[in-house]
């Protein structure tokens, strides 16, 4: 054995001699022989294990073949395009010529005739695999999750569909201040109404128990949905003289006293509805920017004992005191079922809009705790400096950070600004993200590459934290310069803002969508 050689080479390297030599032959001739007949079998394992050849690896979508279906004689292809991609019939184009105009109806022949139905059949296809849209689209109907209704205008029946009006700046503002203006009107017409509604009912309880027709129920229903308004009042004299004759109807027997009011009470019956009509305009005055109150009934409803409380002799539940309105710390809210009785969810609540369930569904992770020291004349004063992410694994994504010297503290801020920061993140079939995204911050370079579906998160795990908080789950990323851990993650979240938008990008090109990514016939869109 060679000194430069491997003892492993000769080991793993197997030479079989041929059955017919002889063993008496001189050396020489053997290693002659040896040489020009032996043969070489590959190098065998350091296991006993059998070697077996790898599979071939399947594609991952299977085309369907024109054999199986049937389309490789012309008569079967003729058949199926029959069947299955007929020509218009002339029914057909008079219901197309009753909605289009006549040039509408050449530019829908002429691309029934620019597409060879052939090329359709060998080439086109329906993906069939698991990352499919669900859904084929059809523009001739209008689907309620996607396309708004058109309104209708005053005596038309039907919404037609119309192409978009662009407005101006002057124009816009005056369409925005027209429906400030009708929401302002429809809340105070229903502060108004739920006043006038409760004052009748304290005229009835003190004094108008005969001279009102509507029922306590029909009162408080009018309360708390002022809509109803519309039930009760008196349109034009014909109502006016119906309504009279079903009351005579309903009590011939009556005496006219009973019947109808007499010009006293009638006036009396004004004069107190007008006293507490002014006690509730007087009340909307002074809670300026406030809803009308609720009513005694309303209040125990919302009580923590709900309508027990209303067959009950205790007192009411005391409101907020007068005068110190927001100087005091409010009561748990009864929709958190007893999760935030600390309130310490309040404050994150009102600011995003969302509610206490949402919150904790939301994933929060902790990226990069360092402690920082600084000098001061006390000494040197320690701190935790926190980065954290905060997502609904649906497009959402928010960074937040915080320092302070207590631990628990700085984690509980950057995760509550974590939760006010989150933003929308451009994301491809809910899956990747558009095209190949690049962001640098300070010596640290990110580079995102969108991948096909399977592919998998291959990234650093502090980006895998951030694409399982945001959603993505088919991502590849090199960080080819510095690897700053805090660095690294406020790179990543510039990229994922920062994406490319192929609609601005078919926008400024003036072409289509589909052109501009040049896939047609459902094909490869990976």
């Amino acid at each position: 054995m060679s000194v430069a050689r491997p003892a492993r080479s000769a080991l793993c390297t197997r030479r079989i001699a041929p059955a017919n030599a002889a063993p008496t032959v001189a050396v020489a001739v053997a290693v002659a022989i040896a040489t020009t007949t032996t043969t070489t079998t590959p190098r065998r394992t350091f296991h006993s294990s059998a070697a077996v050849r790898a599979k071939k690896r399947p594609a991952r979508f299977q085309n369907v073949k024109a054999e199986e279906l049937g389309l490789m004689k012309p008569a079967k292809m003729a058949q199926f395009q029959k069947v299955y991609m007929p020509p218009y019939t002339e029914e057909q184009l008079e219901r197309l010529r009753s909605k289009y105009t006549p040039a509408q109806i050449e530019a829908i022949q002429a691309g029934e005739a620019a597409i060879d139905t052939k090329d359709m059949l060998i080439q086109g296809r329906i993906r069939d695999d698991p990352y499919r849209p669900t859904y084929v689209e059809d523009y001739t109907t209008l689907d309620p999750r996607y396309d708004v209704l058109p309104e209708a205008a005053e005596g038309q029946g039907a919404a037609q569909p119309r192409e978009h009006k662009w407005l101006d700046e002057q124009d816009w503002m005056d369409q925005f201040s027209k429906r400030l203006s009708e929401l302002a009107d429809r809340k105070t017409d229903t502060q108004l109404t739920r006043a006038m509604a409760r004052a009748l009912r304290r005229v009835k309880d003190a004094q108008g128990a005969d001279m009102i027709d509507l029922t306590e129920e029909e009162l408080v229903e009018l309360e708390k949905n002022p809509d109803m308004l519309q039930k009760y009042l008196v349109t034009d004299d014909a109502d006016a003289d119906a309504a009279a004759a079903e009351s005579s109807a309903d009590g011939p027997n009556k005496k006219k006293s009973e019947a109808q009011l007499t010009e006293a009470q009638v006036q009396k019956l004004d004069e107190a509805i007008e006293a507490e009509w002014k006690l509730e305009l007087q009340k909307l005055v002074e809670e300026s920017g406030a809803d009308a109150g609720p009513s005694s009934i309303e209040m125990i409803e919302d009580g923590p004992a709900g309508l027990t409380r209303a067959e009950t002799a205790e007192a009411p539940e005391l409101g907020p005191v007068p005068g110190v309105a927001g100087r005091y710390n409010r009561g748990a809210d009864p929709e958190d079922a007893g999760q935030d009785e600390l309130g310490e969810y309040r404050e994150i609540k009102r600011v995003t809009g969302l509610r206490l369930a949402e919150i904790k569904s939301l994933y929060c992770k902790i990226l990069v705790l360092r402690y920082v020291s600084n000098q001061t004349r006390l000494g040197k004063i320690r701190s935790a400096s926190i980065v954290a992410i905060a997502g609904n694994g649906a497009g959402r994504l928010g960074l937040g950070v915080a320092k302070s010297t207590d631990n628990a503290t700085a984690v509980v801020t950057a995760q509550m600004l974590a939760i006010r920061n989150m933003k929308a993140v451009r994301r491809y079939e809910n899956r990747t993200i558009y095209g190949n995204a690049k962001a640098k911050v300070g010596a640290t370079v990110v580079e995102l590459y969108n991948r096909p579906p399977g592919f998998g998160l291959r990234v650093p795990h502090r980006l895998f934290e951030m694409c399982r908080a945001v959603g993505l789950h088919d991502l590849a990323a090199r960080m080819p310069r510095a690897k700053n851990p805090m660095n690294s993650v406020f790179a990543t979240y510039q990229a994922l803002m920062n994406q490319a938008d192929p609609e601005e990008i078919a926008r400024g090109r003036g072409k289509k969508l589909a052109d501009a990514r040049k896939v047609y016939y459902g094909g490869s869109v990976h």
